[in-house]
């Protein structure tokens, strides 16, 4: 008594045809998030990179990563630059490089409240800055740096990504857009990458730092120059391990 009747043969067979229907017929919008997970899963294959080697013993190059609490910046040997290279051949006598990539009209002019709010709500076109220096630019600048240990894969990928940032003119030479910030001998080059709220400078250094084996987290994280700093000095090793680390 007040139980459910027990179902009866051809009660079943109705309800296995049902199911069978809302298998085979599935909802539209069922159809719409099965399409939509097959498309992150595609991007997220698309844009994900094999894995580069970390520094170890006898494959370590110490490279330093720059802040002036805005812009994040590279301190780069010019001898780990390609000899016919693009940046090589518009300095021949540097042997050191410091590098940054930002908003061309902010990087350039300073920002206003024209060309930063422009910056974030389309995208913009960018620039790298590179200085050219006779010395180590940790001696020439006063700014705050955290040094860390590549592979050699590692620096490979990393100036690779730095010479094809670079915008070149019909001669291969990069196309000049302003004089630098530094006296000594700089300039801003046109770069390829659009600047945008989900492009900041910070947030593309940190993504070639990521393609160079580095662990920095969520690139979209890093708002400022602090935050990828700090990261690395938790994840990312300062100097090359001892020979008999190595060995271990």
């Amino acid at each position: 008594m007040g139980g459910a009747e027990p179902e009866t043969p051809p009660a079943r067979a109705r309800l296995a045809r049902r199911l069978t229907m809302r298998a085979s017929n599935p909802a539209p919008g069922a159809c719409f998030h099965a399409l939509l997970a097959a498309a992150i899963l595609a991007l997220t294959a698309c844009t994900q990179h094999a894995p580069v080697a970390s520094a170890r013993a006898g494959d370590c190059h110490v490279i330093a990563v720059s802040s002036n609490d805005w812009h994040t910046g590279f301190y780069l040997p010019a001898n780990a630059f390609p000899a016919d290279g693009a940046l090589r051949a518009a300095f021949p006598d540097a042997r050191w490089f410091a590098i940054g990539w930002g908003d061309k009209s902010a990087y350039v002019t300073g920002t206003n409240p024209v060309n930063g709010f422009a910056a974030i709500v389309w995208p913009t076109a960018s620039v790298l800055h590179v200085a050219a220096l006779g010395r180590n630019p940790r001696e020439a600048y006063a700014s705050e740096y955290r040094d860390v240990a590549l592979s050699g894969e590692g620096l490979t990928t990393l100036i690779t990504a730095l010479e094809a940032e670079l915008a070149l003119d019909g001669q291969g030479a990069p196309r000049f857009v302003a004089e630098g910030l530094d006296s000594r001998g700089s300039a801003f080059f046109a770069a390829r990458s659009s600047y945008h709220a989900f492009q900041t400078c910070n947030v593309w250094a940190a993504a070639r730092l990521r393609d160079a084996g580095l662990d920095v987290g969520w690139t979209g994280g890093h708002l400022r120059p602090s935050s990828l700093l700090n990261r690395l000095g938790r994840t990312a090793p300062s100097a090359c391990p001892p020979a008999a680390e190595g060995l271990r």
